[in-house]
Order: C-alpha cells, then structure tokens, then sequence
C-alpha cells in the first residue's frame, strides 16, 4: 500500500511538471520590395493582448504554456548560442560575473531534463559545445546561488547520437579575447524568441527597415516564413508610414500626419493640420494623426468618383492631395471595395452613391488591444490589420468625438448648389459596422491613403 502511495504521489508530480503540449510554430522573416531585410519585428497578439518587439533576424517561437515555472526568461540575458538554429552542433558564450559554482541544465519541450553538469567557473566569458542532441528545441539554464538565465535553441538535423554531452573550452589567455570578442560578434545573431500563443491567435507582425515598414497579419497553422513587402511611403514632411495589404489594395496603417501643426482655426490654412489627443485636447504631438477641412487635404483640386466595382473603383486621375508621392486619397468606391472585403458579407456595402452602413467591417477594421476607443469597442478585432483608431473630427473650431468615432474623407463628392458634399466613411465605437455619408467640406476629418 505504501508503495502505491509513492507511486501515485510520484505520477501526480509528473503531471503538474510536464506540460499539456502542442505543436510549436517557428517563424521567421524576410524582406522583399523596396528593401530585402528586416531590422525588426513588432509582435502583437490581438487575441490575447500582449506584444514584444524582436530583431529582424531572430526567429519567433509561438509557443503553448509551457507550464515549467523554472524556464524564465530575464529581460537581459547574458547567454548566446550561435548557430541557432543549429545543424547537429553549436555553442554557448556564457558570461559569469564572479567565480561561482554554476549549474547547468538542459530540458527538453515536455519539461525533463536531458543533462545536468555542475561547473565552477570565474569571473568573464566562457564557451561550451553541445553536440548529439536530437532534433527539436531545447531550454537551457544557467543557474548560480545568485542569479538565473534561461535560453533557448533548436536542433533542426537529427545526428544519431543518443548520448548528450557539453564540453567545456579552455579559455585562459589570448583565448578569454577571443571568446569576448566572439561574444560580442554574435550578439546580435540569429536567436529563438519565445511568446505563448494558443490555437487559432491572430497574431499582428509589423516588419521594419530603415525608412519602411509593414504589416503582415497572421493566423499560424505550421512554421514559416513571413516575406514583408516593403514599399515606401513618406510624405512631404519626413513622415515615414506603416503599409499594409487588404484583398488586393495596399493601405496606410495609420492615419495621415502631413502638414504644419496649427490651433484649431476656421477655416483652415493651407498646408496645415489640426491635432488632439485621446482625451480631445489640442495636441502639438498629433498622436492621432492630422484632421483636415477637404479643400486643404485635396489641395483645391476637383473631386474623382471612380466607376465602381474594381478594379475600375479607381479614379481615371487619382488626387494625391496632401497624401505621400505614389499614394492617393481613396476614391467614394476604393472605400467601398475596402470595407467590402473587411466584412463577412461582401454585399452588404453596393457600388453605389446610396447612404449606408454595412455589418460587420468596422470590427475588422478598428484597433483592438487599446484604451484609445471607449467601451465597448464594439466587435473591435483588427484583423485586416487596418488598425483605425478614434480620430475624432473637428467642426466650428471644436474637437469632438474624440474615443468615439473616426470620420475617414474620400476624393469624392457630388456638387450641390454652391458647395461640394464629399463622401465620408465612418467607425464608431457602439456599431461594429462601416457607415457611409456625405459631410460639409469645413469638417475637419482624418484620412487614410492608398497606393497608386
């Protein structure tokens, strides 16, 4: 009976050890477009709410909860492998910061350990080889009575080996230069970056370099590579744009900010901009973008409907207006075909010149993940990847609807008696859907521009 006690003792401790584990994905990057690499990569889980930024060259592990509470990561992390992903063989630079005993252990995905060495070490830089490692990924811990840095590394070819061994180097001497040297070297190489993911997550990538960057959304099945499309997008004032791909039109991901910073006035001087905060403040920063009366956006230059249905949605003429070299504002029916494709029913939306609202694009279309909108955000999921947030407008030298809603101007509008009423689409933060309308060009709206 005692022995059956122990035995049960013992399984319930395995249980709470190992982890209920699923399928890994592993994904890394590449660039191609205006640029063929990637610096870095900003992380966003829209399901869960979290985020972490990462280099370029790293590769991201979506990882389920991998329920070992030893296997933390410190926010710095004095421990490099390199290669990694390896071939069958790689090392580990440690760096010790006193001569300490240190303990070194290896676990494997479902939590057990594979090898265990205790080593005194001093003071600098250390390197060790691992080798006869299967494949797969592997955490690996340094640990002394001071401190605790925990890695990761994948093996991806098999060796054969079923035996697992670390071999310590001699580095005294010349050699200590070497190793710190080769540190350095590497620090900013190819490493396995860890974020808990769950089946089915939309995960939010925005791939940058230099001037660039882009968004790519993601909903992970296997491992694989993200290729970022980099095209540039810079307006007249070095303000450089986040882009992003809906169905086949490619969109600013965030709203325009070109134009000097003035007072809210009325009307408007050419070439400047109105901007608040969240809270419907007058902000010189224009965290929300820049609002515009439609004459100053279009340059006072005449209005294009386009025909409809696309790809003859875009107008013969596209009005760059205020919008970067190579992007244009949106034409009555390119918002059309966007809100269209956002949604889950592709007619709810007609190529028409009708008021109107749609179903469900807005809560595609709205930044989730944010104190920016007011409850309820209603639907907000932001998976195109559009990422509207509440600009809010201005009228009669007012800010309003700031956290409520976002008023985005088209390049279109019919002629009534003496003034043009241009088309407006809309997100607010009670509906999940896209609303359509006509509004007084002394309005003072946000706009999203597309590529030519």
């Amino acid at each position: 009976m005692k022995k059956l006690k122990r035995l049960i003792a013992l399984f319930l401790t395995i249980s709470c050890i190992i982890p209920c584990y699923s399928q890994n994905y592993q994904i890394s990057f590449t660039g191609t477009g205006a640029s063929t690499s990637v610096e870095s990569v900003k992380v966003e889980n829209l399901t869960q709410c979290t985020e972490i930024n990462i280099s370029g060259t790293d590769i991201l592990n979506l990882s389920f909860e991998m329920g070992i509470d030893e296997l933390s990561s410190e926010p710095f992390n004095p421990v490099l492998i390199y290669p990694n992903p390896s071939a069958g063989m790689c090392y580990i630079d440690f760096k010790a910061y006193s001569d300490d005993n240190i303990s070194i252990r290896i676990y494997d995905l479902a939590g057990k350990i594979v090898l265990h060495s205790e080593q005194f070490v001093t003071q600098g830089y250390h390197t060790y080889k691992i080798c006869g490692f299967g494949e797969g990924m592997f955490f690996i811990k340094f640990e002394s009575e001071y401190y605790s840095y925990t890695t990761k590394f994948i093996n991806n070819i098999q060796d054969g080996s079923k035996n697992s061994s670390i071999e310590i180097e001699d580095i005294s001497g010349s050699s200590q230069q070497i190793i710190e040297k080769n540190y350095i070297q590497h620090k900013n190489t190819k490493s396995v970056i860890n974020m808990q993911y769950f089946e089915g997550d939309l995960i939010k990538l925005t791939g940058k370099s230099g001037n660039y960057s882009t968004v790519y959304m993601l909903t992970p099945n296997q491992s694989q590579t993200v290729t970022f499309t980099f095209i540039p997008c810079t307006d007249g004032d070095g303000n450089n744009y986040s882009v992003v791909k809906i169905g086949d039109q490619w969109w600013m991901a965030e709203n325009l900010n070109s134009g000097t910073y003035v007072p809210i006035t009325t009307p408007q001087a050419a070439g400047t901009k109105f901007c608040m905060n969240i809270n419907g403040v007058e902000d010189p920063s224009c965290p929300m973008g820049g609002l515009y009366e439609w004459n100053i956006l279009m340059q006072e230059t005449d209005p294009c409907n386009g025909n409809g249905a696309p790809p003859n949605d875009r107008c013969d003429t596209p009005v760059q207006g205020m919008c970067p070299d190579g992007w244009h504002i949106p034409s009555h029916y390119e918002w059309t075909t966007l809100a269209r494709t956002s949604g889950t029913d592709f007619g709810a939306l007609e190529y028409n010149s009708n008021l109107g609202v749609g179903v469900d694009e807005g809560g595609h279309l709205k930044m989730n993940c944010t104190t920016m909108w007011w409850n309820p955000n209603e639907a907000a999921t932001n998976s195109t990847g559009f990422s509207g947030i509440p600009g809010g407008d201005t009228w009669d030298g007012v800010f309003e609807d700031f956290g409520q809603s976002s008023y985005f101007w088209t390049s279109s509008a019919t002629f009534n008696i003496y003034t043009y009423n241009p088309w407006v689409y809309a997100l607010n933060y009670s509906v999940p859907f896209v609303g359509r309308s006509q509004y007084f060009i002394e309005n003072g709206f946000s706009c999203r521009c597309i590529k030519d």
